[in-house]
């Protein structure tokens, strides 16, 4: 497997970019200057960046874990590093080093490192990460509080029959607690496009939905 040494830990060839504002970028076979900060920043001088952080497979002695380097701003300079180790550690370790061989496919690297489940990593780089505008493949299929919320709202309005639906609105944005994105779908201003866009992610999972009883009643089902 194509890999690297340098100050005492072994790098490998792939590269992923986790951008704020661009989404996603996997590097595979990468050949850098066998420094992670060096060749992340080389990276980044040559993508279309805005702030986030890039993940990379390394090994220190004998332990398999990532290399993960901050940026902030579109100067290209990694600003704060991380190495992580343990077993979802290496659990991504191996599968980036399983796509560079091509064993596996990138949607599938792709499924398995989203931002939900990196933040399983002991990594304050990550944990603080947030998108500047929620991607619907996260919103639809990833994201927690959806169904939270939902469950939240069933239960206290159960026996309630119908609601208003400014009401309910009110309280989605009173419950909600999105670490994920800046621009959140259910944080939305106006207040049916707030139940607008919660009713089309319950519906995408086949959980539940509102209807609109009447223009100004829903009913949570």
């Amino acid at each position: 497997m194509p890999s690297r040494e340098g100050n005492g830990v072994t790098l490998k060839d792939i590269l992923i970019l986790f951008d704020r504002d661009f989404g996603v970028s996997i590097f595979p076979n990468f050949r850098g200057y066998n420094n992670p900060v060096d060749d992340a920043e080389w990276l980044l001088e040559r993508s279309m960046i805005s702030r986030g952080f890039v993940i990379r497979p390394i090994v220190r002695e004998g332990r398999r874990g990532l290399w993960i380097g901050e940026y902030i701003g579109s100067n290209s300079v990694v600003t704060r590093t991380e190495e992580v180790y343990g077993q979802y550690a290496s659990k991504i370790h191996r599968l980036m080093l399983k796509c560079m061989a091509k064993e596996t496919s990138k949607r599938r690297l792709l499924e398995e490192l989203s931002i939900t489940s990196l933040k399983r990593l002991e990594s304050k780089i990550i944990r603080g990460f947030k998108y500047y505008i929620c991607p619907p493949s996260h919103f639809y299929q990833e994201c927690r509080e959806v169904e939270r919320i939902y469950k939240l709202l069933r239960e206290k309005y159960k026996d309630g029959g119908r609601v208003f639906y400014s009401l309910v609105a009110d309280e989605i944005l009173r419950i909600i607690r999105c670490e994920d994105a800046v621009v959140c779908p259910l944080k939305a201003p106006n207040t049916l496009e707030r139940i607008h866009n919660l009713n089309k992610a319950l519906r995408s999972r086949g959980i539940g939905e509102f209807r609109f009883t009447e223009p100004s009643f829903v009913e949570i089902v």
